[in-house]
């Protein structure tokens, strides 16, 4: 890959600064590109994957708020139009990157990769949105996809003058998004260079209605308390997690999400056995023990005996 790559052009399309210019670059590494290099692990599918994950939480937390007047189904037909493939692609060349992706080594003209169903574009677009989320947050990038995406095509449906009137349904509707959204982002942090599909599958765990029922079951009446005062503790995980969120959201929307993420990871996801099963599918799939420690597990060299017996310990449990 070449040193002498400069984000400034990108920066200056897309309306923001990265601070690291790196998680950038990593967005628009298309898989053709790294295999080219010789690096394929190294491109922008994991990040395209939290990407979509958070564009479907930031629309649906757009119609939330303005939208309580459409049926929940309408509103899956909002969202569904604001993803569609030839939208996000729009998106893209409006930006002005459709000309200047840097890491594509597709034989194919961009004109003609363009009109299929599935492209290269769309995948970038999503992986941006990852990529913008990492390195600048989630109010941010809410922000940058409301301005670009979300706005453009729905305030002709706005209407202020109606009172915001959620119902349960609603409630569910945005609850699942968080949900979703705080799963992916724990895997994405946490399960480092595991493929896209390890991830699906251990975020399909993870939001089980099996889990779902024993996070509720464990969590103690006092620490739901602590956050939404007066209110019994909901029976559904999703109405639960957007009553949390609606709580921050009424202290600091900025950074009602962060801490919705945080009180989820505290009080429901056991950092151990996740991992344990990541390892057990990363195994199955083939993947060395050397390479696990090293890049799942983040054991630097230096510390490759502590990681080997960590790795031991969660293998033999999961083997139990």
């Amino acid at each position: 890959m070449s040193d002498n790559w400069d984000s400034s052009r990108i920066e200056k399309n897309i309306g923001i600064n990265f601070k690291y210019d790196e998680t950038l670059r990593l967005a628009l590494i298309h898989p053709s590109f790294a295999k080219l290099i010789k690096e394929p692990e190294i491109n922008n599918q994991r990040l395209e994957y939290l990407g979509e994950t958070i564009l479907d939480l930031v629309i649906i937390d757009y119609i939330f708020w303005n939208f309580s007047h459409f049926q929940v189904g309408k509103l899956k037909a909002l969202r569904e139009k604001l993803t569609d493939t030839e939208r996000l692609t729009k998106l893209w060349y409006d930006l002005q990157l459709g000309e200047v992706y840097p890491f594509l080594d597709l034989k194919e003209e961009r004109h003609r990769l363009r009109v299929k169903r599935t492209n290269p574009f769309e995948k970038g677009l999503k992986a941006l949105v990852g990529a913008i989320y990492i390195d600048r947050g989630f109010s941010q990038t809410r922000n940058w996809l409301n301005k670009q995406l979300i706005v453009p095509l729905l305030k002709k449906y706005l209407k202020p003058e109606l009172k915001h009137d959620p119902s349960a349904k609603h409630l569910e509707l945005l609850g699942n998004a968080l949900s979703e959204g705080i799963a992916v982002d724990y895997l994405y942090r946490h399960i480092l260079y595991a493929s896209p599909t390890k991830l699906k599958s251990l975020a399909k765990k993870l939001t089980s209605k099996e889990n779902q029922s024993n996070y509720v079951k464990q969590m103690s009446d006092s620490a739901w308390l602590e956050i939404v005062p007066e209110q019994n503790k909901p029976k559904s995980l999703k109405t639960l997690i957007a009553k949390v969120y609606l709580q921050f959201n009424q202290e600091n929307s900025k950074s009602s999400f962060r801490k919705t993420s945080s009180f989820i990871n505290e009080q429901c996801f056991d950092d151990e056995k996740i991992m344990e099963q990541a390892i057990s599918l990363l195994l199955k799939d083939g993947k060395p023990q050397k390479w696990i420690i090293h890049n799942v597990m983040g054991y630097p060299s230096n510390k490759y005996s502590e990681g080997r017996e960590e790795f031991y310990k969660l293998t033999k449990k999961s083997e139990s």
